[in-house]
Order: C-alpha cells, then structure tokens, then sequence
C-alpha cells in the first residue's frame, strides 16, 4: 500500500516592526523665533510656529506632505535659513518620531504649551499659531479629548499653508485661516481656488503687483496671513536653501517650474 505524502508549505506572516527611535521628550514644541513670523510683532501679533520635519523624512516613511511637489520638496524652508544646519533639523526630526509614535503624548504636550503661551502672552500680544511650519498635516481631524486643537482654543486663532485643495471644499473651523499654496504641478487647482475667493501663495523670484489676473500682495512683509484681503495672490520670493546640496536644491527650485521666474 502506497503512502500518499501531503507536502505543506510554511507561511510566514511578515509582522510590520516599528522602528526603534529614541524620542527626547524634554523638548519644547513651539516656537517664535523665526525671523518672518517676528515681522508680525509690529502687527502686535506673537505668532508661535510648530516645526516637523516635512515629507517622508522620518523612520516610518509616513508622509506629512502629501501634496508635495518634488520642487516642492526640494525646495522646501526645512533646507533653508536655520533648518539648514543639522542640530535644527533633527530636532525638528525628533519632534516628528514623537508625532508618529505617541500622538496622544504629543497632542497633550501641545495643548500645555498653548495654555502656557496663553497666559504668557495674551496680555501685552494678539496671539497666533501656525501648526504646519514645515509639514502638511490635516490638524481639523486630530483629537484631544474629544475635541481638535481649534475647538480645545477658540478664542486663538491658528493659520496655515497648504497644498491639499479639498480642505477647502468644507467649512473650516472659524479661528482657522488656510492660505493654498502653488506648486508646479498643482497651478490649475490653484487658479480654481483663486477664483473661489480664497487666497494662494505662489513663489517667485521677484514679487511683481499682478499675475495671472490676479493682485500680488507681498507676503514676505509678514507671515500673518490672516489680516490679507481674500482673493489675492501672496507673492513670496523664493529663500535659497543652505547647508547640504543647497546649491543643487536650488537648480532644481528654479527650473522645475516650482518658483515662477519673471
């Protein structure tokens, strides 16, 4: 009597890991040191600023910049000014692990430091946050404790740049003000949210009066967008990168369509 022989194949079950990092959490989150933001001081605005590392750069490959053109990537104020040396950008680095791998943790630290600069400031200051100094992320739908981070302060009001169009298809809470921001590979969608009556900042290598139809208004005279009237293009002149590859990262910026040369 023959034995008949039923070869099994083992399967194996890839399980994800995540990566290990060490995560310094003894790390402010905020700041207002940033030399546009300070212009808003004459304003009486403090304005403070979060800064994350943008697109893929961190363990995880999660993207914060969805959107992100690869001008827009190259090009971005991470490289530039302060983000050029590399004790800025592995903070910036370490706050973006700490976003990823314990969010609760991390939204919790922010709402302290928000009640903090609230009493801080609030008394001699008008006081603004922008969450997506170098990042992308989609703050309406993050949670603490019921609430996202505009209702959990509504009395503060918060603004942004973004590059994701359908932020704009519903209402936005009322102390958020968003600016779309072009690319070289999303013009069409910014010419239709101009037409909207919502405002684009567009990158250029000299800031003119009108473009495209439209009235440029200078942004770089102030980073607080929320006082601009609506309809307008926000010129802004593109800021070389330094440090590492700065010199090729501007090549790219300025022949791939990303800044508009006139």
């Amino acid at each position: 009597m023959l034995e008949s022989v039923v070869r099994v194949k083992k399967v194996t079950k890839t399980v994800y890991v995540k990566p290990t990092v060490n995560i310094r959490k003894n790390v402010s989150l905020l700041t207002f040191k940033n030399h546009k933001t300070v212009k808003g001081e004459k304003l009486g605005i403090k304005t403070l600023i979060l800064y994350l590392s943008p697109y893929k750069d961190n363990s995880m490959g999660k993207n914060l910049c969805p959107k992100a053109s690869a001008g827009c990537s190259k090009a971005c104020l991470f490289n530039s000014g302060h983000g050029g040396f590399d004790m800025v950008a592995n903070a910036r680095r370490n706050k973006t692990e700490w976003f990823l791998q314990d969010r609760a943790g991390f939204v919790s630290t922010l709402v302290n430091e928000i009640e903090t600069a609230v009493k801080k400031y609030s008394k001699d200051w008008v006081l603004a946050i922008r969450l997506n100094g170098t990042s992308d992320i989609v703050w309406e739908n993050i949670k603490h404790e019921g609430k996202n981070i505009f209702e959990t302060f509504p009395d503060i009001q918060f603004y942004d740049y973004t590059k994701i169009a359908n932020r704009f298809d519903k209402p936005l809470p009322t102390n958020y003000h968003l600016t779309f921001s072009r690319s070289e590979t999303n013009e069409n969608e910014a010419m239709e949210i101009l037409k909207r009556g919502f405002n684009v900042a567009w990158v250029f290598n000299k800031v003119p009066n009108f473009h495209a139809g439209y009235k440029v208004i200078n942004g770089d005279d102030s980073d607080v967008r929320v006082n601009d009237e609506k309809g307008v293009i926000v010129g802004l002149k593109y800021k070389n990168a330094t440090g590492k590859n700065g010199k090729e990262l501007n090549i790219h910026a300025k022949t791939s369509g990303f800044v508009t040369i006139l």
